[in-house]
C-alpha cells in the first residue's frame, strides 16, 4: 500500500498552517489528488474504473490507515468540521468497489451504516460521521434513533459548531450527490457557501409563475435542519441567480408549494467519452 506522504501543493486547496495537523493535511491533499485525477472538472462524476486501481486511491487508504491511531482531539477547533467531512468523503472513495456492487437501495444504505473507518482506535460508520458527529447525533432519514448512544465516547469529537450546509459537502457517489470537494477549516464558510449555492442553482426550479418551487429531496429528508419548509424556501431563494423568478415567489406572500425532486442513487460514473479525462 502506498505510503501516505506529503504531496506537492495542489491547485484549489490551500491549507492554513494554524488550522491543520500533519494527518489531516495529508488526507486533504490525497483527496484532492484523487479528485484531480479521476473526477470531471466539477467533481460531479468519476472514472471509478480508473480510481479503483489507482495510486491515488492507495494513498487515500494509507492516509485513513494512519488515522487509526490518531487522536481526533488534536484537530484544532476551526478545522474539526472540515476534517470529518474529508474523512467521510475519503471513506466513500476508498471503499467504492463495495458500493459499486450494491444492487438495491437497501444495500446502498447498508454501505453507509456499516462500520468501515477506524479513527483513534474507534470504529465509525459513514452514518456515524455524518449524522452522529456533523449533524449533532440526529437520526438519519427513515430512522427513529440517532446513530450513537448518549454516552458514546465518540461524541467527544463532535464539532462545536453545527452548520446545515454540511448536507452539500457530503459526497455519496451518486447522481444526486453534491460534487466532491475538499475542505479546509480556514476557508470553510466560503467553501460551504460555494458548495451550497452551486447545488441549489443546479437543482432548484421555480415553476407555475412562482407558485411551485422544486427542490432537492434531501431538503425534504432534513427540512428540520433548515428550520422546516419555510426555512428551506428561504435557504434556496437567497441563493438563486434568477432574481425575476425569485420575485415571482416573493409576490405570492407565502402561497407557494414546495415539490421535491427524486433522489437518484445511481453511481455517478464519468462517461468514457468525457473530454476532460486526465
Amino acid at each position: 500500500m502506498p505510503k501516505c506522504c506529503t504531496l506537492p501543493p495542489l491547485e484549489g486547496i490551500v491549507l492554513r498552517e494554524e488550522h491543520v495537523t500533519g494527518e489531516d493535511r495529508q488526507l486533504a491533499e490525497s483527496l484532492q489528488a484523487a479528485k484531480a485525477a479521476h473526477f470531471d472538472a466539477d467533481g460531479a462524476a468519476c472514472d471509478y474504473a480508473a480510481l479503483v486501481t489507482s495510486r491515488e486511491r492507495g494513498r487515500l487508504a494509507a492516509c485513513l490507515a494512519d488515522l487509526e491511531k490518531f487522536d481526533p482531539k488534536r484537530v484544532r477547533i476551526p478545522a474539526q468540521t472540515a476534517f470529518w467531512v474529508n474523512v467521510f468523503n475519503a471513506g466513500v472513495l476508498r471503499d467504492i468497489p463495495e458500493l459499486e456492487l450494491a444492487a438495491s437501495l437497501g444495500e446502498v444504505q447498508a454501505f453507509f451504516e456499516r462500520p468501515r473507518l477506524k479513527i483513534g482506535g474507534r470504529l465509525y460508520a459513514l452514518d456515524d460521521v455524518q449524522h452522529g458527529l456533523l449533524r449533532g447525533n440526529l437520526p438519519k432519514n427513515g430512522r427513529l434513533r440517532p446513530p450513537m448512544l448518549r454516552d458514546d465516547p465518540r461524541l467527544a469529537y463532535m464539532p462545536i459548531a453545527y452548520d446545515e450546509r454540511i448536507h452539500f459537502a457530503m459526497h455519496s457517489a451518486c447522481r444526486s450527490s453534491p460534487p466532491l470537494r475538499v475542505f479546509d477549516g480556514g476557508q470553510l464558510d466560503v467553501q460551504f457557501e460555494d458548495a451550497s449555492t452551486g447545488y441549489v442553482r443546479r437543482s432548484v426550479r421555480i415553476e407555475a409563475g412562482g407558485a411551485v418551487v422544486v427542490v432537492p429531496r434531501l431538503l425534504r429528508w432534513y427540512a428540520a435542519d433548515f428550520g422546516g419548509e419555510r426555512g428551506v424556501l428561504e435557504f434556496v431563494l437567497t441563493r438563486l441567480e434568477d432574481e425575476a423568478a425569485v420575485d415571482l415567489v416573493d409576490r405570492r406572500r407565502g402561497r407557494v408549494k414546495l415539490q421535491y425532486a427524486a433522489f437518484d442513487w445511481v453511481l455517478n460514473r464519468r462517461e468514457a467519452s468525457d473530454g476532460n479525462r486526465s
